[in-house]
């Protein structure tokens, strides 16, 4: 006998689950033979598109070369078994014996560097490939790897096979099935605005709207976006970044350093004569600062005020009682109940870097009361508990400033609404005023993050609280953690303050935004909500600025923004088939009504993420990690890191831990007929 396993989707996630396999199986007494057969349908094993070695040099990651893993360490909470150091290398340790091997020196990177994403890639697909033959070693497990896109399954009435996948034109026989599907497209939905834009676009002669921007090299290559073109990039974050470089430095363009350390633009002549980058909020993303936390675990923050202890006392003194598939939970209200202390926290370490240890635990002492006190019975107001939780801390500070503690001011005081909202949406400008204010932000912004993540106060506070405890977030917002209201405002408003504070890119990519917006090829100047509608004429797309009353025009628009998971229209057949069999079920977080419910777009899940079926039944042979969890969880699709107790990786060890246990000696399931 033996057990097929199929994995679908061969990026990141793929390699992380082969490396636990590996890790597991090698000293496994195994009661039947393993057949691993994964399902890539680019052909990118190990990394997938988004993550490739086939990405163009002008794209970085997000996160520098020290914080990047590709399996389990001593730090893991599931260390019962671990390959030796030498076959599960860091990114960093990768990259250093590849400099060693060939003197290359784009593999000469320091920790704290901010790699290009195709060397990301490069590694992924050499570490998939050992991790591949580490199990194709182990006798009795055999490795299939096949090029082709998985389009349906259906559970069989039998128990041999439990399920049979469309793959290729074929039916294929397997027993359990992970879903690791990474990165999704969506089908813009009949009738609205962008399905418009789309139609608009087909029919316009000069019209063109690129609704997916990888690969880069394929989609918005000259005949698809021409030299002398005006286009309109809908998105601000990391992905119209990759955009907005690939346009510019990607036609040959040079960005020359300039004496104030930073860039000036050099155009090539073969790039677009405008950019215009548009977003809900009209702002860049905040610089990743200089991470000086790399290989330092003790620097990492702990909670103070913001902690799972007080999320647990939150749930039990103000808690909502809800069942949720089953389940007893209380929920909580982010906005008035949780937020509040995420503002508390981050005034705490803002102090902290400011002026130093002693005045933090006055600070802390100071503020014990009230803590407590929003603990026992927070006020249903957001803004009155952040004033309640910030008096104390605002006393300690004025009395600061008057004893003449170090060289501060009146204008060193906390400003949480500056650091969240440096360009207030609220005050209508021109377009040249959002543009000046923009890049006046953002040469503020790149200042602080040059000091780096423990000594400039506003970015150890933005990287210490929404970075370093994502944890506690997650602890107060996944599985229902929230009403149905409140997660639709955290997914709204609170996850654009993690993705904009702690989440964009590096010092690098953002000094050379700021190059092409002070050059002005890249324009701002839209400012907040703005309207894309089409237009006529030969640029066939109006976009107009709601604050700033800016109207533009342009002939291509690209999505600049990663579409984010919705099962019942992702683009594939795999996930609407998933739901029309019933195999699974979206997940809903339910409101005072059916058309209240939150659905933000992911699988019903167990905390062991298996799906909860459309019957109401939970299936362990099949397992979603990654973008088919996001909604029921939070920040699932984070690269892993090292010697942390990585998430990602503690989810995909929890599945791997099972696997091996079904095929092992003395199994329940190991010895069927």
């Amino acid at each position: 006998m033996s057990c097929r396993l199929a994995i679908v989707g061969g990026g990141p996630l793929c390699t992380y689950a082969l490396e636990r396999l590996a890790a597991l199986l090698r000293n496994a007494s195994l009661a039947e033979d393993l057949q691993i057969t994964v399902f890539e349908r680019s052909g990118w094993f190990g990394a997938g598109v988004p993550h490739s070695d086939s990405q163009p040099p002008t794209s970085y990651m997000n996160r520098v070369a020290g914080q990047i893993a590709f399996g389990a360490d001593e730090c893991s909470a599931d260390q019962s078994e671990l390959l030796p150091p030498g076959l599960r290398p860091t990114f960093i340790e990768w990259c250093r014996a590849r400099h060693h091997e060939t003197s290359d020196p784009q593999f000469d990177l320091d920790p704290r560097d901010v790699p290009k994403r195709f060397l990301h890639g490069l590694a992924l697909r050499d570490i998939f490939y050992r991790y591949v033959e580490l199990l194709r070693s182990i006798d009795g497990v055999t490795v299939d790897l096949k090029s082709l896109e998985v389009v349906d399954v259906k559970a069989t009435d039998a128990e041999d096979p439990a399920f049979e996948m469309s793959a290729g034109g074929d039916w294929i026989p397997v027993d359990r099935i992970l879903f690791a599907t990474g990165h999704s497209r969506n089908r813009f939905q009949q009738g609205s605005d962008r399905a418009r834009l789309l139609q608009h676009a087909k029919d316009s002669p000069r019209g063109r709207y690129v609704i997916h921007p990888y690969p880069l090299d394929k989609e918005l290559t000259p005949e698809a976006v021409p030299p002398g073109s005006v286009v309109g990039v809908l998105g601000l974050g990391l992905t119209a970044i990759d955009v907005f470089l690939f346009l510019t430095e990607g036609r040959g363009g040079r960005f020359e350093r300039s004496s104030d350390s930073g860039f000036a633009y050099i155009p090539s002549g073969q790039e677009p004569t405008s950019v215009i980058g548009v977003g809900p909020s009209g702002m860049l993303p905040s610089c990743r600062p200089d991470n000086l936390k790399v290989g330092r675990s003790e620097l990492q923050h702990r909670g103070v005020f913001l902690t799972t202890e007080a999320i647990d006392r939150l749930r039990e003194s103000a808690g909502v009682p809800m069942d949720l598939y089953g389940e007893a939970v209380r929920q909580l209200d982010f906005d008035s109940q949780v937020f509040p202390l995420v503002i508390l926290e981050m005034a705490y370490v803002y102090y902290r870097t400011l002026l130093g240890e002693l005045f933090a635990k006055e600070l802390q002492r100071a503020t014990n009361r009230v803590y407590r006190e929003f603990l026992n019975d927070p006020p249903s107001s957001q803004s009155t508990g952040i004033a309640q939780l910030l008096q104390p801390v605002n006393d300690c500070f004025d009395a600061a400033v008057k004893s003449g503690l170090k060289a501060i001011s009146a204008e060193d005081r906390f400003d949480w609404q500056a650091i969240l909202n440096p360009l207030p949406e609220e005050e209508p400008c021109s377009g040249e005023r959002w543009r000046d204010q923009t890049i006046e932000v953002l040469r503020r912004d790149i200042a602080n993050a040059t000091e780096g993540n423990i000594h400039n106060p506003v970015k150890a506070a933005c990287d210490g609280v929404w970075r370093d405890l994502r944890g506690v977030l997650s602890a107060a917002v996944d599985y229902g953690g929230l009403t149905a209201e409140s997660q639709r405002s955290f997914l709204a408003a609170h996850l654009r303050y993690y993705n904009r504070l702690s989440n964009g890119a590096g010092l690098e990519a953002m000094r050379k935004v700021l190059a092409l917006t002070e050059s002005g090829l890249l324009d701002i100047s839209v400012g907040p909500r703005p309207v894309v509608t089409p237009s006529s004429g030969d640029q066939p797309f109006q976009i107009h600025g709601t604050n700033t009353g800016v109207v533009r025009h342009a002939e291509v628009l690209v999505e600049g923004r990663m579409h984010p998971f919705h099962a019942a229209n992702d683009a594939t057949s795999l996930y609407p088939n998933l739901l029309r069999r019933g195999v699974a079920r979206m997940w809903r977080n339910p409101g005072p009504s059916v058309d209240q419910d939150c659905i933000p777009g992911g699988i019903a899940l167990t905390v062991d993420s298996h799906p909860i079926a459309s019957s109401g039944d939970v299936d362990p042979r099949l397992t979603f990690l990654g973008a088919p969890a996001e909604g029921v969880r939070s920040f699932q699709l984070s690269v892993a890191r090292p010697q942390s107790d990585s998430d990602v990786l503690r989810h995909v060890s929890r599945w791997a831990n099972e696997i091996v246990a079904d095929v092992s000696v003395g199994s329940r399931t190991a010895v069927r007929d």
